[in-house]
């Protein structure tokens, strides 16, 4: 059976990638194949039903996926990646600190990076994540009800922040990079890693060798997307100008910082009990590269 590799608009290092045919062709001789799918969120019930068997997403599914039962380990990661946006506020409103959002709604991207790095911010600023009202709500509903002076916050970054910002003024209050460094994360069952090694390494060096040409020629990675989630390739190349690529082995910060967020996580009752995250990093198969 083939291994089936998930491609979302959320990932940008696999959406590039599954369209470079050119390499797709090879990595299917390896037995991959590409499933693209339009929201990241969809990527834990995606292995809970078998249909995928590797995905690339925020740090934070892994951990939720762990906490559910699924078997799975990280295999390759980004930089910390710092980007554009982060937890944002109108720009006239009152809100000028994390703190001051006590009581106030916020709008999450479904099951995604958002929960950790929000309940990172939380816990640095002092505040429980009963205190505000955070809530997942897809990002262009949250965004519409952010514009028209409804939702107090929201956690977006590029190509969105860009979009929102041009049309409404908006307050920064946390970026990623900060208390949480925001990696992109490649990660797969624990069966697949232990009998398709060889899959699993041909995937980690076309991932490297499409990310330094998307370092190289920004440009054409943006040509690439264009038209991929509703954006433009113009829209798409901040996003693609602004963060690290490369992919690189899980190292013990990245093991150390998820041990501290779904300690967080069990703290904030986002998982029903604390789990031991030890397992979901597999340091065998990326190859260091620049970030």
């Amino acid at each position: 059976m083939p291994i089936v590799v998930g491609a979302h608009p959320q990932n940008l290092s696999l959406s590039i990638l599954v369209r470079r045919r050119d390499v797709v062709s090879e990595l299917r001789a390896e037995g991959l194949e590409f499933f693209e799918y339009g929201a990241g969120s969809q990527t834990i019930p995606l292995l809970r039903v078998g249909a995928l068997s590797v995905a690339g997403t925020g740090a934070t599914p892994p951990i939720l996926a762990t906490a559910q039962g699924l078997d799975v380990a990280v295999f390759g990661m980004s930089g910390p990646r710092p980007e554009r946006g982060g937890l944002c506020v109108r720009a006239d409103s009152e809100f000028h600190s994390v703190a001051d959002l006590v009581g106030k709604g916020i709008g999450l991207m479904p099951i995604s990076w958002h929960t950790q790095f929000l309940a990172a911010e939380l816990a640095a600023a002092g505040v429980a994540w009963r205190d505000v009202l955070a809530t997942e709500i897809i990002p262009a509903t949250a965004a519409d009800a952010f514009e028209q002076g409804i939702l107090d916050a929201i956690v977006m970054t590029d190509p969105l922040y860009s979009r929102v910002a041009g049309r409404t003024g908006v307050r920064v209050l946390a970026g990623p990079g900060g208390h949480f460094t925001n990696r992109s994360v490649y990660w797969a069952t624990h069966d697949v890693l232990e009998h398709q090694p060889g899959a699993i390494r041909a995937l980690v060096d076309a991932l490297a060798a499409s990310d330094a040409g998307t370092e190289a020629d920004p440009e054409s990675a943006a040509r690439l997307l264009d038209g991929l989630g509703g954006s433009s390739a113009a829209d798409w190349l901040p996003a693609l100008t602004s963060r690290p690529w490369g992919v690189s082995p899980p190292d013990e910060d990245f093991l150390a910082e998820q041990r501290r967020h779904a300690a967080v996580f069990a703290d904030f009752d986002l998982i029903a009990a604390p789990v031991d995250v030890g397992r979901t990093v597999d340091s065998r198969f990326a190859v260091v590269t620049r970030n």
